[in-house]
């Protein structure tokens, strides 16, 4: 298990867990105080990893990053790079000038990204009146990119990544799945596949590998076939035309939007 997964799987054990757990309970602080960030660097904590991917338990958001950037990791604005499961995710409700470029009001760890959407671990949420720290809880939230709110993210220098000998890929699928979803198209060819699955949190050379040995050893893919045999029969007509095909595709598990680019690229 690499240290990312290890990171994401212990996160996992709060959820449902509230504030006096983490901060009396687990870190002994003796009271409750924001605690989204001391849910995190507990996380770090329990993995064995303070000093090595944070600097410490830290209390506020933004001073994980600021003790941490270059030392153990990457702090990025949105929209510098692709946010990637293991990440940590910052909001900023309101702005600041005159502080510095790491203050934000809230972390978070981000277990999975799809598009512009980010499904989220996080403390510290959701708490309701008085008794906020009693009734906010470490839970899986969705988030989106386009939120004016995401603020940064900040990536750990995350030790031995590609070498799990568990199978499972650490954005919640195992390359077996995320492979056979590549012969059936679902994550485009070349350059753009990699792009595609390098932001998503997945191995390219791990899940092109094993892409490869499906491929010889014939069983391309879940649903049985690749996708230039699959336009092979689009074009002698076996699959129909027009939403006929579309739906006929899309029910055997493939991705229509993919096979109809390499029909056009063979009839071209």
């Amino acid at each position: 298990m690499t240290d990312k997964e290890k990171f994401l799987n212990k996160a996992q054990t709060l959820i449902g867990k509230n504030g006096y757990y983490v901060c009396i309970t687990e870190l002994g602080l003796g009271a409750v105080y924001d605690w989204c960030a001391f849910s995190v660097t507990l996380i770090m904590k329990l993995c064995g990893f303070l000093g090595k991917y944070v600097k410490g338990i830290e209390g506020g958001a933004g001073q994980i990053p600021r003790d941490a950037d270059v030392k153990y990791g990457t702090w990025f604005r949105k929209g510098s790079k692709a946010p990637a499961p293991g990440d940590l995710f910052f909001l900023r409700y309101d702005n600041y000038p005159n502080r510095d470029k790491y203050f934000c009001d809230h972390v978070g760890i981000v277990k999975s990204v799809s598009g512009n959407k980010i499904i989220t671990l996080e403390g510290n949420v959701d708490g309701r009146g008085a008794d906020w720290a009693g009734t906010s809880s470490f839970k899986s939230k969705t988030r989106s990119l386009t939120d004016s709110s995401m603020y940064a993210f900040y990536r750990p220098n995350w030790k031995n990544e590609g070498t799990s000998q568990s199978g499972s890929a650490s954005a919640g699928k195992t390359t077996n799945e995320i492979a056979r979803e590549v012969i059936r198209g679902k994550w485009g060819v070349g350059a753009e596949r990699k792009t595609k699955l390098t932001a998503a949190g997945y191995s390219y050379s791990e899940v092109q590998s094993k892409v490869n040995e499906l491929m010889k050893s014939g069983t391309s893919s879940a649903a049985g076939k690749t996708v230039e045999a699959l336009a092979r029969e689009v074009i002698a007509g076996k699959w129909g035309c027009g939403a006929d095909r579309c739906n006929r595709l899309t029910a055997a598990g493939y991705d229509y939007n993919s096979v109809q680019r390499r029909v056009n690229e063979i009839l071209r």
